[in-house]
Formats: C-alpha cells, sequence, structure tokens
C-alpha cells in the first residue's frame, strides 16, 4: 500500500513576508511625501545684537548623492536695511554683492544711509555631493531696534536645477536662514519706515511677499510627517494582521488535510477485516493453504 507524502508543518513566512512589505511601502511614502529633515543652507549665530557690525558663517550643505553645487546667493529683505557687507575670499568662489538705492535715505548711526545690500552670490566654486562648504560675511550695522533678518537663500548645481528657501523654517519643514536682531540697550523696539514711508512688513510673516514666486508652505506641514507615520504603522498593522489570519486559515487546513489523508490510508485494511467471515473456520483456511502449496 502506498504511503502517504507526510505533511510538513509551514513556517510562517508568507506572515513575515506580508508584514515586511507593508512596513516597507509605509517607509518609502514616509521618504517619498516627509520633507526634508534640516535645511541646506543655514546662518550662524542665529542671533545678533543690535546697533553693531557682526560677522555670521554662511554653512552651504550639498545633500544630493550625485549633484555638485555650483551656485549660492543670499537675497536680503527689503524692510531691514544693512549698509555695508564683506565677504572673506574662499577657494575659486568668486563673490558678487549687489546693492540697491534707498530712497529716500534713511539715518544709521548718525549718518545717511542711500544705498544697502540687496544679495550676494557666490559662483565658480563647487560642493561635492554629500560635502559642505562656510563662508565668512561681515555685515552691518544692524538695525538698533532689533527684529529679524531673513535671508532668501537660492542654491544651483552642476545641471542648472534651482533649490530655493524665502520662508522662515517650520517644524519638520526646511526654511531660509534667519537671523534675530536683538534690540540695542536704551533703543525701545518700533517699526521702522520703509523708503516708502509705510510700515514695513516683519520679515517672515504671513503677509511678507516670497521671493521668485514660491510660496510659504500651507500650515500643518510640520504635522505632516507624524500623519504619515501614523499611516504607516496602521497599514504594516493591518496587514500583519491579516497574513496571521490567513496562516491560521492555512493550519487549520493542513490539519483536515492530514486527518483525511490518516482516514484514507486505514480504510482498506480495516474494511477487509470487517468483511471477513467471522464463521469460516480456521482449520479448513489451513487445509486449502496447504492443498495450494502441494499443488505448486
Amino acid at each position: 500500500m502506498a504511503r502517504g507524502r507526510k505533511s510538513r508543518p509551514r513556517t510562517p513566512a508568507l506572515t513575515l513576508r506580508t508584514a515586511l512589505t507593508t512596513a516597507l511601502l509605509s517607509v518609502i511614502c514616509m521618504l517619498a511625501f516627509a520633507p526634508a529633515a534640516s535645511a541646506r543652507v543655514t546662518v550662524v549665530p542665529g542671533s545678533v545684537q543690535g546697533g553693531g557690525t557682526e560677522t555670521l558663517a554662511v554653512r552651504l550643505s550639498n545633500e544630493q548623492s550625485d549633484l555638485a553645487t555650483t551656485r549660492l546667493e543670499l537675497t536680503f529683505p527689503t524692510d531691514v536695511v544693512i549698509p555695508s557687507v564683506e565677504v572673506t575670499p574662499m577657494g575659486k568662489w568668486v563673490v558678487t554683492v549687489a546693492m540697491r538705492p534707498v530712497d529716500p535715505p534713511v539715518t544709521v548711526d548718525g549718518e545717511e544711509v542711500d544705498e544697502a545690500v540687496a544679495s550676494i552670490l557666490w559662483t565658480g566654486g563647487e560642493v561635492a555631493p554629500k560635502q559642505f562648504e562656510q563662508f565668512l560675511v561681515t555685515a552691518g550695522p544692524f538695525p538698533a531696534e532689533g527684529g529679524r533678518l531673513l535671508l532668501a537663500a537660492a542654491q544651483g548645481y552642476e545641471d542648472g536645477t534651482v533649490d530655493r528657501w524665502t520662508a522662515p523654517a517650520q517644524p519638520g519643514w526646511p526654511g531660509a536662514p534667519t537671523v534675530d536682531v536683538a534690540p540695542r540697550a536704551g533703543v525701545a523696539e518700533e517699526p521702522r519706515p520703509t523708503e516708502n514711508g509705510e510700515a514695513p512688513v516683519a520679515s517672515g510673516s504671513a503677509a511678507a511677499p516670497s521671493a521668485a514666486g514660491e510660496e510659504r508652505p500651507a500650515g500643518g506641514t510640520d504635522v505632516l510627517p507624524w500623519i504619515l507615520l501614523a499611516a504607516g504603522v496602521l497599514v504594516a498593522g493591518v496587514g500583519g494582521a491579516i497574513g496571521f489570519g490567513q496562516e491560521g486559515q492555512r493550519k487549520r487546513a493542513a490539519r483536515r488535510r492530514r486527518t483525511v489523508r490518516a482516514a484514507v490510508r486505514t480504510w482498506p485494511l480495516e474494511k477487509v477485516r470487517a468483511e471477513t467471515p467471522a464463521e469460516f473456520p480456521a482449520e479448513t483456511r489451513t487445509e486449502e493453504s496447504a492443498t495450494g502449496a502441494g499443488r505448486r
């Protein structure tokens, strides 16, 4: 009689694959839609004293894996008058400082100022992928009454693409580098008139115009990564629960198959024994067996 094939116990490999697949898809979704962890252009220190000249370190980080950074431009806000700036030479980088007219002129530290720094442009150098460069900028004097200096940043790559940051950073979302200016001692923080005589809009406020037509990220972006994370965990949990349920069904089906196979193996022998006549004498069976053996 053919012997039935043994049924090997199945491991929950499919369940593990299902859970891992759903978790991997969740991570991919978070990486695809979540914002960058940090800004690529930063300025230190993040706060300075009003009324004086300060040296700032501008750090340019290249987070790309296959493109070199070849250009950096910082644009100064029009509601803050910085009369002068000096940039320390750095390697092959060529620095261009653009000034803008201030009309009507304003008085800064007792001197009449009719032009202010508009932008600083670095070209001609290169920051390799996953590397950074640091530039030293001495600017001033900063407003004695304090405020915020928001520097719109544009980072260009060798293929011609440009990343721009024109709004303040938000939690979980990169932004333009900012410098907080503390009021000089004895000077009250009051709104200063701009060149057109109107009250200025605070840099980085919701009403402040953005450069290059880029809009500030919509509200609630700081919770977007957490929403994606929760969704990923939920999807992974549902996938794992479905996988465990399917594994339980397979185990039950395997038990049923083993029961059926065992019944099929034992059924013919039990049937023959049940159909053998009990009244057939054992002696007769022995004689016939011996007669048959003699004939052979």
